[in-house]
């Protein structure tokens, strides 16, 4: 009996001795790493760094909108007042196209009021209007009177057209050119002047020949006391400009007056093509 018990204890002790090698077993290999955690919390706020050095310059900025439109200006003054119309029955004419510095001429008038007093100025310009004579008309409204100097002796003057400008106290105006020259020159044999028919209203196309070089010139229609037109001669001393025949029919007298004195002269027919 007591050798059926330590029998049994000894099995019993060897059974206990394997499972317990068993359980313990032998260290096993190392493991695949985990899976990676889930972020953590943020992180209370750090210190503030020191200051950072300046940066660099920006680009420029885009254009402003347009300002708003000033306020108005104060009325400026008033300018002088305009030369009266010309009386349409009223006519000047001069007995020289061309003057000399410091030479007289004289001028005739028709057309105004009788017995109306009359000034005449020769206009230069805006700053010379000099008066040259004074008249009254007789009683028929004409006159002819001798006027003086012009008054200038500023040669830059020279080679200009000046305007003789005839007012009448009851309101009779007219006008007629004048060319101021340094001095006359002998119309040479040579010069001449050509002008095509034209109708009222029409072109006549005028030819020059036999002007000095680069002579300015004048182009009147004579009994008109109006300006034509105005050119100036070539190295050839020619030259031709159109000009409008702005009167009634008939033959009238063309007369280019060259700055330098130069003067010719030609037949102008204004017809109708009836």
């Amino acid at each position: 009996m007591r050798k059926l018990l330590s029998l049994r204890g000894l099995i019993t002790g060897l059974v206990f001795s394997m499972i317990l090698i068993v359980a313990v077993g032998c260290q096993g290999t190392k493991g695949l790493p985990g899976l990676p955690g889930l972020p953590g919390n943020p992180g209370n706020p750090g210190e503030p760094g020191p200051q950072g050095e300046p940066g660099l310059p920006g680009l420029p900025g885009n254009p402003g909108n347009p300002g708003a439109p000033g306020a108005p200006g104060p009325q400026g003054p008033a300018g002088p007042a305009g030369a009266a119309a010309v009386s349409p029955g009223a006519s000047v004419d001069v007995s020289k196209s061309t003057v000399v510095i410091g030479e007289g001429f004289s001028v005739g008038g028709s057309g105004f009021k009788a017995y109306e007093p009359v000034v005449i100025q020769a206009v230069m310009d805006a700053t010379f209007s000099p008066i040259v004579a004074e008249v009254t008309a007789n009683a028929a409204g004409a006159f002819h009177v001798e006027a003086g100097d012009i008054g200038t002796k500023d040669t830059a003057r020279v080679g200009t057209t000046a305007t003789i400008w005839a007012s009448g106290a009851d309101g009779s105006v007219a006008s007629a050119p004048l060319t101021l020259a340094k001095s006359v020159k002998h119309v040479s044999p040579s010069s001449s002047l050509a002008a095509t028919p034209a109708e009222p209203g029409g072109i006549s196309v005028i030819y020059g020949a036999g002007f000095s070089p680069g002579e300015a010139v004048t182009v009147v229609i004579e009994g008109v006391g109006k300006i034509a037109a105005g050119s100036e001669a070539n190295d050839a001393g020619a030259f031709t400009v159109d000009v409008k025949a702005s009167v009634d029919v008939g033959l009238y007298t063309l007369k280019a007056v060259g700055s330098g004195g130069s003067e010719a002269s030609a037949p102008l027919l204004v017809a109708s093509k009836e």
